[in-house]
């Protein structure tokens, strides 16, 4: 089964590297968001000293690290679900030997896989022309590595309970980006956690989201307590397991409900 999936991956990561030009459109895209994020937050800290608790150079890097991470954490099966609901090959996908699920988990491991490839080509151009904050130390950067790989799970689920509202609605457009939405303003992507309003990191300490990006980037930057390591790995372990159950029972009531086009 493991195989299975592995091979749906490299077939997924083999569709976008048939063409050179997506890596390169993908990554120039990442680095455009890279110089928007750091001419605003530039010109924040020269106006007011101030940038979160964060140095400049942290700043930097924080964002460098968001523009790198965030394709691993947004990007996802929702369009090739949509797409699939919408000309009815969702017919054969619901009959494959293989689960729905694990289908669609390997077909998300492609994605990440090529998110992982230009979120690194990304990081190293910008090494280049800024300045970045390496880790803070090799063990940093191993639970920085682990922190996000428990990420995983959680958007995939997500993605799952987003996806299967197209069996209700056949088009999943709204919802995705809702999803990215909240995501991104939940993680820390719009801007680090601790410049909301406390009631808002009140609630973003109970979501999952932060984890995603917010956490892992600042155990890089060495401006996380170690001490609550063992919170955040049971907290998305919690997480991991709602959502699998979330998104198992939302999709067994929704494929009851399918309606077939075409295919």
């Amino acid at each position: 089964m493991i195989k299975t999936m592995l091979t749906l991956a490299k077939m997924q990561l083999n569709q976008y590297t048939i063409y050179k030009s997506n890596f390169y459109l993908f990554s120039l895209n990442r680095l455009m968001e890279v110089v928007v994020y750091l001419f605003v937050w530039q010109a924040i800290y020269l106006q007011t000293g101030d940038a979160g608790g964060f140095t400049l150079s942290q700043m930097v890097t924080y964002y460098i690290l968001v523009v790198s991470i965030t394709p691993i954490v947004l990007w996802g099966v929702n369009e090739d679900m949509g797409h699939s609901i919408r000309t009815g090959r969702i017919n054969k996908e619901l009959l494959n030997p293989i689960s729905y699920f694990k289908y669609y988990f390997g077909v998300d491991l492609g994605e990440i896989a090529f998110a992982v490839v230009v979120g690194i080509a990304v990081f190293i151009v910008c090494a280049i022309f800024w300045e970045v904050t390496l880790p803070v130390s090799f063990l940093n950067f191993v639970i920085f590595l682990f922190v996000i790989l428990l990420g995983i799970p959680i958007t995939f689920f997500l993605q799952m309970i987003a996806g299967t509202i197209g069996f209700y609605s056949e088009s999943i457009w709204g919802i995705q980006i809702l999803r990215k939405s909240i995501i991104s303003i939940f993680s820390g992507v719009i801007a680090p956690i601790t410049l909301f309003p406390q009631w808002f990191q009140n609630i973003a300490n109970i979501l999952p989201f932060q984890e995603l990006i917010y956490t892992p980037i600042n155990i890089w930057l060495g401006e996380f307590d170690m001490s609550t390591l063992y919170f955040v790995i049971l907290k998305q372990i919690i997480w991991i397991i709602i959502l699998y159950f979330v998104s198992k029972k939302f999709f067994e009531h929704a494929v009851k409900k399918i309606t077939i086009n075409g295919g």
